[in-house]
């Protein structure tokens, strides 16, 4: 019985230290700014200060800003030659390229359509993901058009957090954490177990806990730590396999290579 029991405790110890995912630090750079955005693939670093979003590359820097739409509420830059930039208290989405000249505008008060626009985030083509709490749905709106492309049912709770690549949207809710396709669909629900934040690796997820980053795995809907340093975590961003991470004085970046299932 004895040793039926220890081998349990082996097995549990086992499981528990596979479950995790061991990056390996690659750079730390300073940085000072309200708050991080990201890095794009070419290596630009992007951020906030003083409600200015601002690009740097190569000893060079760009910036924009627009103190009429109010607070900068979210950006978004999966694609680094049209950056979405969202003013809530304007309820107004700005596109910039990549020297961060504006390229298109919209508010979201004045077309055709009126939205109260709580979320927004890339999708494909010339469109964006938004979600509007006058009818609680998610939607694939056309910058172009001006016009509504996709609906989701309505959405029963409003998400506080919005997150997408080019084909799927996930929404981060009180309870669960949602994910849908271009189509509209609905396609996995997922308990949340107090996620703060999330984004997108792939078609998987990076998730913060209090506690730290975990990545799960959208097909096999498995959680595992990834095996940090104590560094704390202000903002979190990930591009091509790499995490980077900023604490408020540095970005620190990490060679992320999640387990495959």
């Amino acid at each position: 019985m004895k040793k039926i029991i220890l081998f349990l405790a082996v097995i549990s110890l086992f499981y528990k230290l596979s479950a995790q995912v061991n990056p390996k630090q690659l750079d730390s750079i300073a940085l000072k700014a309200d708050r991080f955005i990201g890095v794009d693939s070419f290596g630009a670093i992007y951020f906030t200060e003083g409600n200015i979003f601002y690009k740097k590359w190569n000893q060079q820097q760009w910036q924009f800003g627009d103190f009429i739409l109010g607070e900068l509420t979210d950006v978004y830059v999966l694609n680094p030659l049209k950056i979405v930039l969202f003013y809530q208290p304007s309820n107004t989405v700005v596109l910039v390229d990549k020297y961060l000249n504006e390229i298109d505008r919209i508010n979201f008060n004045t077309i055709t359509e009126f939205k109260n626009v709580t979320q927004v985030s890339p999708a494909n083509e010339n469109r964006i993901w938004v979600f509007d709490s006058n009818t609680q749905q998610l939607e694939i709106f056309d910058t172009t058009s001006e016009k509504t492309i996709v609906k989701t049912q309505p959405i029963s709770t409003l998400p506080h957090s919005q997150h997408s690549n080019f084909n799927y949207c996930w929404l981060l809710t009180s309870d669960k954490l949602l994910l849908f396709n271009i189509y509209g669909s609905l396609l996995t629900q997922i308990e949340n177990e107090n996620f703060l934040n999330l984004k997108i690796i792939n078609n998987d997820l990076i998730l913060q806990k209090e506690d730290g980053l975990y990545f799960l795995s959208n097909k096999a809907q498995k959680k595992e730590k990834i095996n940090l340093p104590e560094i704390p975590i202000k903002q979190f961003y990930v591009t091509n396999e790499i995490l980077y991470i900023y604490d408020q004085r540095k970005i620190y970046s990490f060679a992320l290579t999640p387990q495959k299932n």
